[in-house]
């Protein structure tokens, strides 16, 4: 049976609310396994520390709320953190629940399965447990460069002899980087580097030293000037994200900049935009660790239309442009596990047959015979019609091989399928 599109991965929606935790009413007893009502300010990272204590994050209520509410609609569903209301009710489930989540996605098992047609998750695309005390997890990939998850984002740093110099700063682990990085090392950050724009991956940039060299792409340079100094924003840059404005680059570059700090080297590079422009390639040659960040996702589909990419030829071509480096290790900015060549071509190969199954039904889906049903008086609902026809059609052709290898297949090929199909009739 064909999976449909029916929920966002709660997973994939981590991007801290930051409204304040102010008139919250008396949370149930520490331990969980029990209901709770939204009250005015509550925000689920906040929650999770209220029930849970710091350090546990809230991926768990969000998994176990969902859950019950595909059977009892009197529940929240959680599309993303900001989505809790005043008056919703939320699952908070107990510390041992919580626990077997966040460890590898193991259902609720005091709640009925959730979207019984929703397919299940490969074990190959989930990482290593969390310690839900920590909250983060820190490993040696060699040689003194160390990556770094809350088992949604991922980064790296190295201990240089002479400092740390650390690639992003996503507010979802926020302090915890700090605690990570003290926990292998007691070297000073030197040097940070961005390895693009959006807030979700630095905007707790604020929390490294004010005077480490920060550097980063020319267009993220300008990206972030106009961001951070825009008086017409309604919200501060990163406070949506749960972070907060960043230090601007000191130091930018066009091409190519290499980074040389103690036993250290990265190079960066920049080959035209993909998920957006100033979207940069970050190299160990020593360790043979390539970063690049919101492109390829280790066993996972991408995230919701082809993770927001604002270039979508240039992130096709990004595939070929990764693969051209000499890496073992691929760290891809999200979800809980590095990458390998492996999973680097694994998604290319997704994307192409996406890109020749979109192909297929812009070819051969009737538009006129949709504007026969559909008729000509409101254009938007004919071409809305037609285009989400077209991508139903690459998705249903895409699934079958998909489904059993990658996280995500039947939440978002769709998107996908809309956003390729869309290139292809106007790039």
């Amino acid at each position: 049976m064909m999976y449909r599109k029916v929920f966002l991965l709660a997973v994939l929606a981590l991007i801290v609310s930051t409204l304040p935790l102010s008139a919250m009413a008396a949370p149930p007893q520490q331990g969980g396994g029990e209901d709770y009502v939204v009250q005015s300010g509550d925000t689920l990272a906040e929650l999770a520390d209220t029930f849970y204590g710091d350090g546990l994050a809230y991926p768990a209520i969000v998994e176990a709320t969902n859950q019950m509410a595909a059977t009892d609609s009197s529940y929240a569903v959680i599309t993303d953190p900001g989505s809790i209301r005043v008056g919703q009710k939320l699952y908070i489930p107990s510390g041992e629940e919580a626990a077997a989540i966040l460890a590898g996605g193991t259902s609720v098992t005091s709640v009925e399965p959730a979207m019984t047609d929703v397919a299940p998750v490969p074990e190959t695309a989930y990482g290593p447990p969390i310690d839900p005390e920590k909250g983060y997890l820190v490993e040696e990939i060699s040689d003194g460069l160390y990556w770094v998850t809350e088992g949604v984002y991922t980064l790296i740093f190295l201990t240089t002899g002479e400092g740390v110099i650390v690639v992003d700063a996503p507010p979802s682990i926020g302090e915890n980087l700090l605690n990570a990085i003290a926990e292998v090392t007691d070297e000073p950050i030197t040097h940070v580097i961005y390895s693009h724009s959006h807030a979700d991956h630095i905007g707790a940039a604020g929390l490294y030293p004010a005077d480490a060299t920060y550097i980063a792409h020319t267009e993220t340079a300008a990206q972030l000037d106009r961001s951070l100094n825009d008086p017409d924003r309604v919200m501060p840059y990163g406070a949506a994200s749960g972070g907060a404005p960043v230090p601007l680059p000191s130091v930018t570059f066009d091409e190519k900049y290499t980074l040389e700090v103690g036993n250290q080297v990265l190079d960066l590079e920049y080959r035209g935009a993909n998920h957006e422009p100033g979207n940069i390639y970050v190299y160990a040659p020593k360790q043979k660790v390539l970063m690049l960040v919101d492109i390829i996702f280790p066993g996972w589909s991408p995230f919701k239309d082809l993770a927001l990419a604002e270039e979508i030829p240039g992130y096709l071509r990004a595939h070929d442009e990764a693969l051209s480096f000499d890496f073992d290790t691929f760290i891809g900015g999200h979800l809980g596990r590095p990458g390998t060549r492996e999973d680097v071509e694994t998604q290319k190969e997704y994307i192409q047959d996406i890109q020749a199954n979109a192909a297929q039904a812009l070819q051969t889906v009737d538009f006129f015979a949709i504007a026969q049903d559909v008729g000509f008086a409101n254009p938007w609902l004919l071409f809305d019609t037609y285009l989400d026809t077209v991508a139903q059609e690459c998705a249903d052709l895409t699934e079958p091989k998909w489904i059993d290898r990658l996280g995500g297949v039947d939440v978002f090929t769709f998107d996908h399928c809309w956003k390729i199909a869309e290139s292809l009739r106007i790039d």
